[in-house]
Order: structure tokens, then C-alpha cells, then sequence
């Protein structure tokens, strides 16, 4: 019998179908900045960043020609002993990475060339990739590797890249810039069935505030990267070669509250004009089963959204943080198969408080069982034939780089909004599917919110500047 496999590094992202899950099996959304090779955010930079609500980071990571990682001009110098190692850029990475991490970031590291007029060539990152898994293998709180798609083309190169990663670190994602199905002048970073938007065009207000809004559509997680002088992104680009580059600044288009981590299935997320946030997702897991009992759905609420404070309504659930809490966190009544969150500014509740770290860490489970459950994990059943959200195939690694018109009927079959994932089939489209609409380019405006079906007085919201809850519905369902 072979041995059970080793469990994942503490904080590790993985993905059930077309949602990104943490440890806890729940959906998590991540969103943050990308930082430029030889740049390194100072300690306010990244207070300032979790204030946002901020909860992973995109570093770029020079490689050089076969693979090699050099040192980088503007970040710490590694000891002498790395210095004079064959790459000594890792100990580079390394260390900020940790740093990331240890104020609850999680990290991806995208490769970049170098130097200037360097090209990635496939043999090129297979090597790098090797190496980077190599160092990173059981590193906590990694999303993984991502790839720019030139230098994927020819046959073969993605499965070899895909090998480079998973023979040496099997926990950890590996991600391949393309197109985005819902603005192909806009980029997404793919792990099939699931991907990350990095690309923000021109980076006008107009344009991040439009993409901003479309991953709220989509549920997607995202990094923002600033376009550069070169025609590319800070991201994208080579290091300086004396160092001396600066961390673009946040842009306020993409400061918004949102769900860090999801106990359940995502349904809908909307951050109206109003600021009023709303979140809807049913309490049955990504992968199917329930979570542990008490498994709590942290949102980010930044001052910034809520100079004045917020007010919460709940159904289904009740609010187990603080009053002013820049994390709010949301726990299911027992037997509730549904929960409605809506947060709207107040005109005079206590003012918002930043959490200590990034991500969903500031929300504990709670110790309240789910009803029945008496503290036990009903586990995921078997993937249903045919439910879009379970497909796991090798779509987007084997695509051919057709562009941006090819390529949007099959991406949108994975990037679709997320009330339109949870919809079965009627007579005219495949099973999971709501309709033949889904194959075709999606509006990126973000969806309304279903109306919700009129509740007895007794158990409407009651909205306290805060924090507020109502008994669950036990018979509210889905669609």
C-alpha cells in the first residue's frame, strides 16, 4: 500500500473546479498588488496594503538564459555564502516572500527575463521552474508559479512545463498568462478551470474601475499591475539595472470590500455605486459536502469603502466579529442551506479598525456546531456527470495560442459569473450549463443581486451599525 501522501504547506492554494479553496475548503478570493523586480515594499507599505484589505502579492522574478536566477539590483543583499552559490536570486525571493507571507499574504511568483531584450524561451523557464519549485517546495502561504505565454507555443512545451513544477513541488499551482475571455485587451493568468486577472490595459480610472467590476462579476481573484513606459507592466518588465525602481501606487478604482474566503459556494458579489457590498452563497462546499462546523466567510471591509462605518444585514447566519471590524466574519445558523450578506455605509457607527494581518486568518472558526452535525465533516460526494464546476481537463494548458477571438468561447466556458456556475440545465444548453449565452463572451458589468423573497416581519434584517443577524431559514435554498 503506498504511503499517504504529505500534507500541503500551511496556507496553501489549491482549486476545486473553478474556484480557488484554501486548507478549510473554502472559496477564497485573493487580491493585491504586483511588485516589480528589485523593488521591496517597505513595512507601511504593506500596513497600508492589508488597510486596503489587500491579501496576496504578485512578485516578479528575474531569471536569466538556462534557467539561473541572478542577484537583483534594489533587493536585500543575500549573504556571502548565497553570493557566490549559482543562484544567488533565490535567497533573494525567498526572504521576500517570507516576508509577504508572514503578514498573511499569500505570494505567486511570476517569472520575468532579466535584462532588457531577453527572450523566455520554453527551455529557459522549464529550467528556471525546476529550479524555483526546487527552493519552494513546502514553502507556507505560496500560490505558485506563473508564466508569460510567449515561448508556450510549441508542442509540447506546456506539459513540460507543468512536469518542470510538479516533479519537484506537488502542492503548489503553476499559472500561464492568456487573454481574458471578457476584455481581450485585458490579461488573466490561468490554472485550468480557474485563473487570476493581471492584465489592466491601459490602466486608465475608467479602464481598472470596468475590470475591477467584472471580477466582482466573476469572482475573480486578481493583481493589479501598472502599466510601464515600456509598453508592458511593472510587472512584466525587467529589473533596472542599478535598481532604483518604485512600487506603484494603489490605484482607489480597486480599494473595495470583498470575500476573502467563503465557507460554501459563491452565488453572487456585487459593490454598487452606493458602496453597499452584497454576497450570496450557499452553505454546501465548492467540492460538495459541508464544511466544519462553524466554518467562518470573512469579508474585507476597508475604511477607505466605509469612512463612516458599516452596517451589516444577514440571513441565514450571524455575525461573529466586532463591531467596526475591517474583517467581518459571518458564520451559518445550523441547517441553513443559504446566506445573505449586505453591507452598507453608516452615517455613524464605529470607525472601521484594520486588521493585524492579511487574509481570512483574523476569523476563527466557531465553536457552535451545525445543527445534527455535533462537530462532524459530511464529506464532498461524487462529482455529479456533467457539472461544469467539476471539470478538471486540460483545457487551457493545451489550447493553441489562437488569440484573443479563438480563445474566448472555450475561456468563457470556465470565466463565467459566479450565479450563472451555481444554475443547472434546462432543454437548450449541455448539464450546468443556464444556456448557449455562456459560450460567448460575457458583459463584464457586474450582475444585480437576486431579489430576495419577501420575509415575515419577524424575520426580515435587522441592521445595527456594525453588525447585525436574523434566525436562518433552514428552507431558503438556491435557485
Amino acid at each position: 500500500m503506498p504511503a499517504p501522501a504529505a500534507p500541503a504547506p500551511a496556507g496553501t492554494i489549491g482549486h476545486s473546479g473553478a474556484y480557488l479553496t484554501d486548507g478549510e475548503r473554502r472559496a477564497v478570493v485573493i487580491r493585491g498588488m504586483t511588485v516589480p523586480a528589485g523593488v521591496t515594499p517597505t513595512a507601511a507599505d504593506l500596513d497600508t496594503w492589508i488597510a486596503y484589505g489587500f491579501s496576496g502579492v504578485r512578485l516578479a522574478v528575474p531569471v536569466a538564459a538556462g534557467g539561473r536566477f541572478p542577484a537583483t539590483a534594489g533587493w536585500p543583499a543575500s549573504d556571502a555564502t548565497a553570493r557566490a552559490a549559482a543562484d544567488p536570486g533565490l535567497d533573494q525571493v525567498t526572504g521576500l516572500t517570507r516576508a509577504f507571507t508572514g503578514r498573511g499574504m499569500r505570494v505567486v511568483l511570476r517569472l520575468v527575463p532579466a535584462a532588457r531584450g531577453q527572450a523566455l524561451s520554453g527551455a529557459t523557464l522549464a529550467t528556471g521552474l525546476g529550479r524555483l519549485a526546487t527552493r519552494f517546495r513546502g514553502e507556507p502561504g505560496l500560490i505558485g508559479y506563473e508564466v508569460p505565454a510567449a515561448g508556450i507555443g510549441a508542442a509540447g512545451i506546456g506539459a513540460a512545463l507543468a512536469e518542470a513544477v510538479t516533479a519537484q513541488d506537488p502542492d503548489h499551482l503553476l499559472w500561464r498568462d492568456r487573454p481574458a475571455p471578457f476584455d481581450a485587451a485585458a490579461t488573466v493568468a490561468v490554472n485550468d478551470p480557474t485563473g487570476y486577472l493581471v492584465g489592466w490595459k491601459d490602466g486608465s480610472p475608467a479602464a481598472v474601475r470596468a475590470l475591477a467590476s467584472a471580477a466582482d462579476a466573476f469572482g475573480l481573484s486578481w493583481f493589479y499591475d501598472a502599466p510601464s513606459g515600456t509598453g508592458g507592466t511593472v510587472g512584466t518588465d525587467p529589473p533596472q539595472a542599478l535598481g532604483g525602481g518604485s512600487l506603484p501606487a494603489a490605484p482607489a478604482e480597486i480599494v473595495r470590500p470583498y470575500p476573502v474566503a467563503v465557507a460554501g459556494t459563491p452565488e453572487s458579489l456585487r459593490f454598487d455605486d452606493a458602496r453597499v457590498l452584497t454576497v450570496s452563497y450557499r452553505t454546501e462546499g465548492p467540492a460538495g459536502g459541508s464544511l466544519a462546523p462553524g466554518a467562518a466567510t470573512a469579508i474585507s471591509v476597508p475604511a477607505w469603502s466605509y469612512p463612516q462605518g458599516y452596517q451589516v444585514q444577514v440571513v441565514g447566519a450571524r455575525v461573529t466579529s466586532a463591531p467596526g471590524a475591517g474583517l467581518l466574519c459571518v458564520v451559518a445558523e445550523p441547517g441553513a442551506a443559504r446566506v445573505d450578506v449586505r453591507v452598507s455605509p453608516a452615517t455613524a457607527g464605529p470607525q472601521v479598525r484594520a486588521p493585524a494581518a492579511a487574509g481570512a486568518g483574523g476569523c476563527a472558526t466557531s465553536p457552535v456546531p451545525a445543527a445534527g452535525a455535533a462537530g462532524s465533516v459530511t464529506p464532498a460526494p461524487a462529482a455529479a456527470e456533467g457539472r461544469d464546476d467539476d471539470y478538471s481537463g486540460p483545457l487551457l494548458w493545451v489550447l493553441p495560442l489562437v488569440g484573443a477571438a479563438g480563445a474566448a468561447a472555450p475561456l468563457a466556458f470556465v470565466f463565467r459569473p459566479w450565479r450563472r456556475r451555481s444554475r443547472r440545465s434546462g432543454p437548450s444548453g449541455p448539464p450546468g450549463w443556464s444556456s448557449p449565452l455562456d459560450l460567448a463572451p460575457l458583459d463584464p458589468a457586474p450582475l444585480h443581486p437576486r431579489p430576495a423573497p419577501a420575509e415575515p416581519a419577524e424575520r426580515r434584517p435587522v441592521v445595527v451599525p456594525g453588525q447585525a443577524s436574523v434566525p436562518a431559514d433552514p428552507d431558503r435554498g438556491g435557485d
